[in-house]
């Protein structure tokens, strides 16, 4: 369910599509670049056996990380997590 991931001296943990970091705006720079990257790239694979790992594998190549820990996670439970997320955001307004 988790998978821990160092960037140089920051660490942080991507649990159920959410990055936790002990700096905050760290924290805030990757979740929204897991947006960008979900959004450009559609995310995971449905496919995919580990959602999670797939997910914090890509930032951490993006952002010059290495993963260090994971927990595996329930494959129906993270699909049904990601394939929300990979949906188009239109603003209508």
């Amino acid at each position: 369910m988790s998978v821990l991931v160092r960037f140089g001296k920051q660490k942080a943990i991507l649990r159920q599509g959410v990055w936790v970091s002990a700096d905050a705006e760290f924290e805030r720079l990757l979740n929204a670049t897991t947006e960008k990257w979900i959004q450009a790239t559609g995310g995971p694979p449905i496919t995919d056996r580990d959602h999670e790992r797939t997910v914090a594998k890509a930032i951490a190549e993006e952002l010059g990380g290495r993963v260090l820990l994971r927990v595996k996670t329930s494959r129906k439970q993270a699909a049904r997590l990601y394939i929300s997320r990979r949906q188009l955001h239109l603003d209508f307004a």
